[in-house]
């Protein structure tokens, strides 16, 4: 029994339109509704009320090792509220999709019809895309998933791949056609390529970098600034927009001063339905969730002020994810 419950409260939200490019901290309040104390937003024009804070099983939730710990993690993170859960096949542990193993493990047996379960494959053409689709039902022990993602775009030619007609997206939209998946999503760290992506492929949703180090990308760093190349198209369009990245897998927390909470409300502040944020810790859980359940949308002056602390984040390679080869974490 998904959130479609709250589709009143959706199409409520959703009645902003193009408004949305526009939204300041006094509407953007106003628009999150909320139930049991969580903040929920809309995920694009699919009808779904997510919560604005998404559990981010990649990298940061693998370096917790206590299994005993990480699934008290997913049960404390529903209890909380959170409803949008994020994983990937190539989140890995040695060879092992110890990622999905977890979700498989601890969340969907337990979960599967109170959330919204979202994965990402690398795969660009369509034989690699069928079978590692196959094998992700199978470790997440469920027949569908809300979101498939293609992970990690990161050129044009990328893309062509995908579209090739024996590419990827022939599956995804078979998928879709079926209801082994209810949409399809993007991710990636360049927003020239990501923005192309939307307009090529047409995406129900879209997970890109949102913290407050791209607002000083203007100074001459290309593939950065994604609320120019790819926030307006995606609202336009009705496309959810997630956010990730959101403290630069921590390497932005103390810089110029600035806090961990600031950047989680920085991202909230934003026009985005969640922010998915890697979870290493069950205080990192709670820290997340308080910060949702009591969140006063910044101001612009907030927002530009942080933004200035961190003006020197793009040039002194503090943005690890803009390394070339980056991919999760790791440098291949």
């Amino acid at each position: 029994m998904h959130a479609d419950m709250d589709r009143r409260k959706f199409i409520t939200a959703a009645t902003a339109g193009a408004g949305l490019l526009a939204l300041n901290a006094k509407t953007l309040e106003a628009q999150t509704p909320r139930t049991s104390t969580m903040p929920l937003r809309p995920l694009g024009k699919m009808g779904w009320m997510i919560s604005i804070v998404g559990f981010g099983a990649g990298s940061r939730y693998l370096t917790q090792k206590n299994l005993d710990v990480a699934e008290r993690m997913i049960h404390r993170a529903v209890e909380l509220g959170i409803n949008y859960f994020d994983t990937g096949f190539s989140y890995m542990t040695g060879d092992v999709r110890e990622s999905h193993l977890r979700y498989g493990r601890f969340l969907t047996p337990n979960y599967r019809d109170r959330i919204y379960l979202s994965s990402k494959l690398h795969a660009r053409d369509a034989e690699t895309a069928k079978r590692d689709f196959e094998q992700t039902l199978i470790d997440l022990k469920t027949d569908h998933l809300d979101v498939l993602h293609f992970h990690g775009v990161a050129s044009s030619e990328k893309i062509d791949k995908i579209l090739a007609k024996d590419g990827a997206l022939s599956v995804y939209r078979k998928l879709k056609e079926e209801g082994s998946i209810r949409a399809i999503g993007v991710t990636g760290h360049d927003s020239r390529v990501i923005a192309e992506a939307l307009r090529r492929i047409q995406p129900d949703c879209v997970m890109c970098p949102q913290n407050p180090a791209h607002a000083n990308v203007r100074r001459g760093y290309k593939g950065l600034d994604f609320a120019r190349d790819v926030t307006p198209y995606a609202l336009e369009h009705g496309m959810g927009l997630l956010a990730m990245k959101t403290t630069a897998q921590n390497q932005l927390i103390g810089k110029g001063g600035v806090s961990a909470e600031q950047l989680v409300r920085y991202a909230l502040s934003l026009p985005v339905a969640a922010a998915v944020i890697g979870m290493p810790t069950l205080e990192v859980v709670e820290s997340n969730a308080l910060i949702a359940r009591t969140l006063k949308p910044m101001s612009d002056p907030e927002r530009k002020k942080i933004s200035q602390q961190l003006s020197d984040a793009v040039a002194d390679g503090t943005l690890l994810y803009t390394a070339p080869g980056y991919r999760d974490g790791t440098w291949v």
